[in-house]
């Protein structure tokens, strides 16, 4: 074997090395990338897969959430109407049972409810606002009088009544001596009360109260009313 055929064989074995080097190296390559691929892909399930399940959770625990707030309400509901029935309102005025049911169901307590119940009912600091006579409107006798306008059309008075005798035109006054009924319009309500003279009629606001001191006035046919503004405490 002369020098060029060794150095060729030579020359051949380092050119297997070099290739099986390279193939191994390829392969090496190609299982570091399947393997980074497949890691990549379990990411990117675990990923959405998690994803959704607190998508999931995020939706029931929003649901439960308000399941509670009506829980919640339903039971403030049954609770004041269970606490209007103990207090026996049902059959009195509408309107203060449904007040103090709107106001237990607000988380207003029972004791703060009474507390100014007590402080309507001992107004302080009254003043004296109006005092004006009133035509009583019967059903036969309806003047222009009949109506009462106050504070700049903020408050509209109209008071009803019987007349002493039914169908005589020539006493068309109303008795002093039955039930009249009041009408008070203001802004954001109306107030109708019924009941003989003297007649008291008290319209709350949030810090104030207005009284109305309704009686028989000296003018025939006609009632006096006395307004007062008074502070609550």
């Amino acid at each position: 074997m002369d020098f060029f055929e060794t150095r060729e064989r030579y020359r051949k074995k380092e050119y297997r090395i070099y290739i099986n080097l390279v193939l191994r190296i390829a392969v090496l390559l190609l299982v570091l990338w399947i393997g980074w691929e497949w890691g990549n892909f379990d990411q990117k399930n675990l990923y959405n897969n998690t994803k959704n399940e607190l998508d999931k959770t995020q939706i029931q625990l929003s649901q439960l959430s308000q399941k509670i707030v009506t829980l919640v309400q339903e039971n403030k509901k049954l609770a004041a109407e269970n606490t209007i029935s103990e207090l026996d309102l049902k059959g009195s005025d509408k309107i203060l049972s449904n007040s103090i049911k709107f106001l237990l169901e607000s988380d207003v307590s029972l004791e703060q409810i009474r507390q100014s119940l007590l402080s309507i009912s001992s107004p302080i600091n009254c003043r004296k606002l109006a005092d004006e006579n009133l035509a009583v409107a019967t059903e036969l006798y309806t003047g222009s009088e009949s109506s009462l306008s106050l504070f700049q059309g903020g408050l509209l008075v109209h008071i009803d009544g019987a007349p002493y005798s039914q169908g005589n035109k020539s006493n068309p006054w109303f008795d002093p001596f039955k039930d009249i009924e009041v009408r008070l319009a203001y802004l954001g309500g109306q107030k109708i009360v019924t009941g003989k003279l003297p007649l008291n009629v008290v319209i709350p606001a949030e810090y104030w109260l207005l009284k109305a001191h309704i009686t028989e006035s000296n003018l025939r046919g006609y009632v006096r009313i006395m307004f007062e503004q008074c502070s609550v405490r």
